[in-house]
Parts: structure tokens; C-alpha cells; sequence
């Protein structure tokens, strides 16, 4: 993978802090019906009506004060495993050609610390996910690491290949699913606690995010199409009764230009994912004979979002917002969250309780990407990402709603 993707996974995730109590101000209600039948791939992008009428500032959202960070810094991923217990992984150092070095921080209740790296040469880091009290994993290019107890055990599936690079990782038990990028094709890592196995996935296939718990594993992300018919979403499932791939399970509806860039399950029967509907086409070129994507700037993105029940996949419908998602979480069924970038690069949060979206924004010339994260065993969120991600004056931050 070259570096330009790097680059993306680099401006990330904004994180605010919430203390606070009563009715949220510039909440928005939408009374919806509950998930819907898919919408038809020839459906029109909404046109949000925020960019007139702004959404008032929601006051529940709070910054929490870190470490000092240099400048050209942000933050990609947090994930927590209680009120005193909650990992997130960054950036600083970072400028236009510069990747920056990597952060890897922990809340204990009431401050977040730094945490040393396990490689003697700082990296850069991709992904991270949880799998108990002091039981982390982190990626950084095609290296692997992982803390128990206090101490770093690191890994290096590909040898010295330098042309591999992980993109998300979920751990459950002690097992790990990992999904990355090759030299020719993405792939899928499993580690069963004792060794690493691989599997190619077919060319044209773009993975984004994996979660696994309880022994089910569901990927997503999207599929190139022939004859410059563009992407559609793209979803891979496999449980313990599975021994191979299940793709597209639930007959996953076809929805042009739908690319899923975050998946969350609570339970077998209740999987969420999000992402957005691109708002570019593509034509063939005559010399070439190769599909050119031609973005349409006068359409903004329209967000998508897909529930599996244990039966299908389906389509939520939601208000007539513009916003693209990068991040879902749920706090248990009927109380899903998921985060993005609204047309103005504000931070923007929509929240379905199984009858009705609100919807909550934070101002911050946001980028690339939100991460946002349930508390277990509170009704908080953590969420983490990056202001003017594309500068040098990149800043992190780190949000949280009480």
C-alpha cells in the first residue's frame, strides 16, 4: 500500500468530554420509522438542510485536557473498557510530508498518561482494540504488539516485508482478526494464541474495519464493479460454526456508491455499520479503457447506515442529513451512536434509540475522521480525532459526553 493511505489513516479521530445534565441544547428530533427496507442504488443524495440553518452547538460534548502534544498532532482510535480504563492511539510530530510519530495514552479515571511504545524506533500507528484489563493491541505498518500484564510482547507476521500494512484489528479472548493492505491485495490475519494464519482477499475488494466477539467475525467496507458501475458496500461474515467466509451474508442491498467504514455488533443478532454514499461517478476512458472517478462537488455525501437483525441486512433510513460517517458504537440494543464529518467540517454526532435520530454537533474543522466509543457500564462516550488534520497546525482532540 503507498503511502497515501497512510496519510489517511494518519488524520483522525476527534475526542470529546461531556459533563453535564439535562435535555441536550441543538439536539435535533426526527421522529423515523424503525430500519427500512434498502433504498433503491438510483436514490438522490439528500440535500442537508444544516447549511442554511446551522445546528446549535451541543453543550454535552466536553474537551478533556492531555498530555502536551506536539504540534501537527492527532488522534486515530480510542477504546474503552470502563469509566477508569480506556486506551487511544495517536499522532504528533506530523506535517504535510511527515507522518508524524506515534502516542499511545491511557485514562485511568482521571487523567490520560502517556504509555511508552514497545519498538526502539518510533512509528507510526494504525489501529488499536481492547481485550480486557491491561490486555491491548496496537499495529504500526506490518508490525504487531501486544501488552499483558505490563509487558510488550511485539510481532512481525510478514518477516521483513515492509509492503504490508495493518489497518484494523479486533481481539476477543485472546484471539485476534486483523485486516491490512499488501502489495498486490488486502488481506486477513487470524491469531488463535499461538500463531498467525493469512487469506487474500479478491482484487477490487476494499476492507475498512472489522469487529469480532463471541466468536463472530464481521468485516466490511466495499466492491469495485465491472463497467464502471462504481462501489457498493461490501460485507463478510463468519461464526463459530463457520469454517470459510460468508460474503455479503444477509443479502447485503445494493447501494451505488456505498462504501462502510465501521462495524459494531452487541450481540449475533445485532450488527451495526456505517459509512457514506460517494457522491462521485465514474466513466471509462477512451484511451485507457480504465474507469476514472469524477467527483460531482456541487453533492455532498450522504451518510448510510445498515443493521443486521440475524436475518438480513437492511438499510436504516435517517433525516435528510449530510454527513459522512467514519464511526459506530452501541451501547447495548436501541441505543446506537454513530460520529462523522458534517458539509462544514464540524464534528457531528447521530444518535437512534430505536424510534427516533437526534442529532448533536461540535464546531472543529474536523478532516478525515471521528472515532467514538461507548464507556461499559456508564451512558458516556468517549470520542477522539484530529483538527486541521492537514496541516501543520494539526490538533488533536478528546471529547467525552456525560
Amino acid at each position: 500500500m503507498t503511502i497515501m493511505w497512510r496519510m489517511a489513516a494518519m488524520v483522525a479521530f476527534l475526542g470529546v468530554l461531556a459533563a453535564c445534565s439535562g435535555e441536550t441544547p441543538g439536539a435535533v428530533l426526527s421522529p423515523t420509522p424503525p430500519i427500512s427496507p434498502a433504498a433503491t442504488a438510483s436514490a438522490a443524495p439528500i440535500t442537508s438542510p444544516t447549511l442554511g440553518n446551522p445546528i446549535e452547538q451541543s453543550r454535552r460534548w466536553k474537551d478533556i485536557k492531555v498530555p502536551t502534544l506536539t504540534r501537527g498532532s492527532g488522534m486515530i482510535e480510542v477504546k474503552a473498557l470502563g469509566s477508569r480504563d480506556a486506551w487511544a492511539i495517536g499522532f504528533e510530530d506530523s506535517a504535510d510530508d511527515e507522518l508524524g510519530w506515534g502516542v499511545l495514552m491511557r485514562w485511568d479515571g482521571s487523567t490520560w498518561a502517556r504509555i511508552p511504545l514497545p519498538w526502539h524506533k518510533l512509528e507510526f500507528l494504525s489501529a488499536l482494540d481492547v481485550d480486557g484489563q491491561d490486555d491491548v493491541w496496537i499495529s504500526a505498518g506490518s508490525k504487531l504488539a501486544r501488552r499483558s500484564g505490563g509487558r510488550w510482547t511485539t510481532f512481525e507476521p510478514f518477516g521483513i516485508a515492509e509492503n504490508f500494512f495493518f489497518r484494523d484489528i479486533a481481539v476477543d479472548k485472546g484471539r485476534a482478526v486483523l485486516l491490512g493492505d499488501g502489495p498486490e491485495l488486502p488481506f486477513v490475519v487470524h491469531w488463535d494464541g499461538r500463531k498467525f494464519s493469512m487469506d487474500s482477499v479478491g482484487d477490487g475488494t476494499r476492507m475498512n474495519a472489522v469487529s469480532f466477539k463471541s466468536g463472530h467475525e464481521w468485516i466490511v467496507g466495499a466492491t469495485d464493479h465491472l463497467k464502471c458501475e462504481g462501489v457498493t458496500p461490501e460485507i463478510w461474515h463468519t461464526g463459530p460454526a463457520h469454517t470459510n467466509w460468508n460474503m455479503n451474508d444477509g443479502n447485503i442491498p445494493h447501494i451505488r456508491g456505498g462504501v462502510l467504514k465501521s462495524v459494531w455488533q452487541t450481540d449475533p443478532e445485532d450488527v451495526w455499520a456505517v459509512g457514506e454514499i460517494s457522491p462521485s461517478e465514474e466513466e471509462r476512458d477512451r484511451q485507457s479503457g480504465e474507469c476514472i472517478e469524477k467527483t460531482r462537488s456541487n453533492v455532498l455525501a450522504v451518510p448510510l447506515v445498515m443493521h443486521w437483525d440475524g436475518v438480513a441486512w437492511k438499510r436504516v433510513k435517517l433525516p435528510a442529513w449530510n454527513v459522512s460517517l467514519t464511526s459506530v458504537t452501541a451501547g447495548g440494543k436501541n441505543n446506537m451512536w454513530a460520529s462523522g464529518i458534517g458539509p462544514a467540517d464540524e464534528i457531528v454526532f447521530l444518535h437512534y434509540d430505536g424510534e427516533k435520530w437526534t442529532r448533536e454537533d461540535r464546531r472543529g474543522a474536523a478532516e478525515s475522521n471521528v472515532n467514538t466509543t461507548t464507556i461499559p457500564g456508564t451512558s458516556d462516550l468517549w470520542s477522539v480525532g484530529t483538527i486541521n488534520g492537514k496541516t501543520d497546525n494539526a490538533q488533536a482532540f478528546f471529547l467525552r459526553r456525560r
